[in-house]
């Protein structure tokens, strides 16, 4: 199983499990997905669980806002977990 991790904006994360290509955001009681503050909160609230591959995905609209083209590439990277 692998963990994606997505960064959004106003440093807010968002978390999915990925199981054999099916992906699912972590969600709350209410079925809404789950918005943590940093990269520890995922972590405490996954603890106990090993995952194969850690990816963190950022997302920015900074390009655009600088009047550069904007772009459908992501920056994704593998992290130690």
């Amino acid at each position: 199983m692998n963990l994606f991790i997505e960064s959004i904006e106003g440093g807010t994360y968002l978390a999915a499990l990925d199981n054999a290509g099916h992906r699912d955001y972590l969600k709350d009681s209410a079925n809404k997905p789950i918005a943590f503050d940093c990269l520890n909160e995922i972590k405490s609230y996954l603890a106990g669980q090993t995952f194969e591959r850690v990816w963190l995905k950022q997302n920015t609209p900074y390009d655009e806002m600088v009047g550069l083209d904007s772009s459908d590439e992501k920056l994704e990277i593998e992290i130690e977990w």
